[in-house]
């Protein structure tokens, strides 16, 4: 478990309401973890907390011994999916990909590397060209998946990856998350569709007033 993600007693207050309270959990290293639970009962803010989005009010996580306080070399290990498609929606699909890379500093060979191997992605080849406009909802979240891999993280964070997408859409990116976890890859999931995650998930935690009073081991296939 030391390679894995470590969560321990994490708190944190919003606008007044506790909405975590001394959470604590562990997640193996390459496994896929699903956050399940209402609207508003916290998924999101676990999940940009561990994304360094959000700064915690108390509690320790670590992941492969590297502290989340220590945020150069955290988000070199991360890639996060947010709930919101952070997209422009003029760019074509491949200029999407260019402009993601250069925000994550990458020397110009390296991108260019990058974007290639990207546009042939079976996620996305069949649209680089288009514009975000253009494409359907599981098109932007296949395209917001891509760019999440970048850098192959070793722990990726996807907030409701699946929210809008089509049938297609949820199949191929499933079928790249269980990929990414049988390669090592920890993945954790926040979402409210209970049925996703139980098809996908090796262990569901189900998140209820700031803290986990229940798991589900699961078996999915693989």
């Amino acid at each position: 478990m030391n390679e894995g993600l470590h969560v321990r007693n994490l708190t944190k207050t919003l606008r007044g309401t506790e909405v975590l309270r001394n959470l604590s959990f562990d997640q193996p290293k390459g496994s896929i973890y699903g956050i399940s639970g209402d609207n508003g009962a916290g998924k999101s803010t676990l999940i940009k907390i561990l994304a360094s989005v959000l700064v915690p009010d108390g509690g320790q996580v670590s992941f492969a011994g590297i502290p989340l306080s220590g945020r150069a070399q955290w988000r070199s290990l991360i890639g996060y999916v947010p709930q919101e498609v952070a997209l422009d929606d003029r760019l074509r699909v491949r200029e999407t990909l260019e402009f993601w890379a250069a925000v994550r500093g990458m020397p110009a060979a390296v991108r260019r590397q990058l974007v290639e191997t990207a546009m042939g992605d079976p996620l996305i080849s069949d649209f680089v060209n288009k514009t975000l406009r253009e494409c359907s909802g599981g098109m932007a979240r296949r395209t917001s998946l891509v760019v999440g891999l970048f850098g192959d993280p070793a722990l990726l964070l996807l907030d409701e990856p699946f929210s809008g997408a089509d049938a297609h859409s949820r199949s191929l990116m499933m079928e790249r998350l269980r990929h990414l976890r049988d390669r090592g890859r920890s993945i954790l999931i926040a979402s409210h569709v209970e049925n996703t995650l139980s098809t996908l998930c090796d262990c569901v935690l189900h998140l209820e007033d700031g803290h986990f009073p229940a798991v589900r081991l699961n078996a999915p296939v693989r």
